[in-house]
């Protein structure tokens, strides 16, 4: 058994969130892509960090640095987060028909903002490069890695305010 809580809590999280995908995606592809099924998962996340970093304030404590109890519900989203964006990009490698859904709705979504007008001529030419850039990229859909790292790099940002949210809690039930 992994005595770190974060890491033990953070690898079963990841697994959980892991399995979520994978039966959205077996059930039916375009509900992988759904932003409901895409934002559900977060209530795992905040169950296993909040259990993580209770267990870890029963085992040592809340009068410690803020720090110091903020670090096992971070480590827990980490975690879970890696584990979410390392299948969701070995799932975009190995189904290029999913990244093909996906610009088509980005491409989708461009052309509803240019009908519905957008009042500014500069912003309508900007949507109109990113349709015919969203059309080339159509044409040889290939997952890239920056955009997924950069999404998990800000995905981090967030998962450091619930922790923090959640390392306040704890520490002022005390």
């Amino acid at each position: 058994m992994i005595k770190n809580t974060g890491v033990r809590y953070g690898l079963l999280g990841a697994v959980v969130v892991v399995l979520f995908y994978f039966l959205m995606y077996t059930i039916r592809r375009e509900l992988f892509l759904n932003n409901i099924v895409q934002w559900a998962p977060m209530l795992v996340y905040l169950l296993f960090m909040y259990r993580a970093a209770k267990e870890d304030c029963a085992a040592n404590g809340t009068q410690r640095d803020f720090r110091e109890i903020l670090r096992t519900p971070f480590v827990v989203f980490i975690l879970i987060n890696l584990g979410y964006w390392l299948f969701y990009y070995g799932l975009h490698l190995a189904d290029t028909e999913l990244l093909r859904l996906e610009l088509l709705a980005e491409k989708q979504l461009y052309q509803s903002q240019l009908l519905g007008g957008t009042g500014d001529p500069q912003q309508a030419n900007q949507l109109r490069e990113r349709i015919l850039e969203v059309e080339h990229a159509l044409e040889h859909p290939v997952q890239p890695r920056g955009p997924v790292i950069t999404r998990m790099a800000m995905g981090a940002l967030g998962g450091f305010g619930l922790s923090a949210g959640i390392a306040a809690l704890l520490r002022s039930s005390d």
